[in-house]
């Protein structure tokens, strides 16, 4: 009875596939730089391999903790796109943004939009689009220290 039991547990869990839970607004605590997770305009989650989800104020905050834990087995990243406040979209499936006219958690400027035109007219013209390699480009740049243990 307990083989078949165990047999029966391990095919349950063999079945789950990591994904996103909803960031908890006002009491999760970012995984890089330990702010309140607060504005439902921005945000970001990783979900690693093992099933652990890693909550983030801010989208440059999940670039930076990436760059920073190449140990950490990424099974997803997620970004609150601020057009659709408080859900979270594959960053694979976002569109991104830097201007000087955001103000992003950490002040890079860095924002996601769920569409492409959602991203191009709050830009006006003032910023520049970027992907999420470009994010990570643009994070590295911004603040090198971040690879540093």
């Amino acid at each position: 009875m307990r083989a078949s039991a165990l047999v029966l547990a391990l095919a349950l869990l063999g079945g789950c596939r990591p994904e996103p839970v909803p960031l908890r607004y006002g009491e999760d605590a970012c995984a890089h730089c330990r702010m309140t997770v607060s504005d439902p305009r921005f945000g970001a989650e990783l979900v690693a391999a093992t099933g652990r989800t890693y909550p983030f104020d801010a989208v440059e905050c999940l670039a930076a903790f990436v760059q920073a834990h190449p140990e950490v087995e990424v099974h997803s990243l997620w970004v609150v796109p601020s057009d659709a406040p408080g859900t979270l979209v594959r960053v694979e499936d976002a569109f991104f943004a830097r201007s000087p006219a955001v103000r992003s958690p950490m002040g890079a400027g860095l924002i996601a939009f769920s569409t492409a035109a959602a991203r191009d007219a709050a830009l006006a013209g003032e910023g520049e689009a970027l992907d999420w390699a470009g994010v990570l480009v643009r994070v590295s740049e911004d603040a090198p220290h971040a690879h540093l243990p």
